[in-house]
């Protein structure tokens, strides 16, 4: 555990050298501001809903896979993986910061379009679990590829598949069950309920499942794939 907490420790300074920090602050900013200037044309929710689905995600993703390949291009994990340094610890203090840093974000575009009007804790372990999730997404498909533009491509289509297939029902485009079966409806159901007075207990309890479901599976493959391809 101290290990852990040293390493998260120093990724946090590694993402504040690199200006990750910054330039989340920034686009957190510039989504409030248009928040803030559209809130008088009504259906913030789902606004921000889609942003919340797209821009953390795709932020985290992009962010991870620049990071791993930087430390493998300079040979920086043959030198950790030498140490007491667990695989387990490595993949933990390269998700949880960024996924913190894109909870704070959705948080300050939450406040931006929404005031207090919503349940924070269900709106944060939704936003999170969607962070988490598209992080290990990028560790999985970095551990499969050496040059940023094949990351890119092969994430389009399952940033698609993962995070954009539930959005078509909720944005009532479809109502095909299967897509609430995506390891991102969990997150979405949580986020949407937090809007609500009264949350749908059942839609709550099956949000959280799914998280706890599909998190634990997509962090099993993306160590498997990590540990496989990387590692060895």
């Amino acid at each position: 555990m101290k290990q852990l907490i040293k390493q998260i420790k120093w990724q946090f300074l590694l993402l504040q050298r690199n200006q990750i920090i910054t330039i989340s602050v920034v686009v957190t900013v510039i989504y409030a501001l248009i928040f803030f200037g559209v809130n008088h044309l009504g259906a913030s929710d789902k606004i921000l809903t889609l942003i919340i689905f797209n821009d953390p995600a795709i932020i985290g993703l992009l962010f991870i896979s620049v990071m791993i390949l930087m430390e493998k291009r300079q040979e920086v994990l043959s030198a950790i993986f030498v140490t007491p340094t667990s695989v387990h610890s490595y993949l933990l203090a390269r998700v949880l910061p960024l996924s913190i840093i894109g909870w704070l974000g959705s948080l300050g575009i939450a406040f931006a379009a929404l005031g207090n009007n919503f349940n924070l804790l269900h709106f944060s372990m939704g936003a999170f679990g969607i962070c988490v999730i598209a992080c290990l997404i990028g560790i999985w498909l970095t551990s499969r590829s050496d040059e940023f533009m094949l990351v890119i491509l092969k994430s389009i289509p399952i940033l698609f598949i993962v995070f954009n297939l539930p959005l078509l029902n909720y944005f009532e485009l479809t109502n095909f069950l299967p897509f609430n079966f995506m390891p991102a409806y969990g997150g979405l159901t949580l986020i949407v309920n937090s809007y609500e007075n009264i949350a749908n207990t059942t839609s709550l309890l099956l949000g959280y499942g799914s998280l706890l479901v599909w998190i634990p599976i997509i962090y099993f493959l993306t160590y498997r794939s990590f540990v496989r391809r990387v590692v060895s």
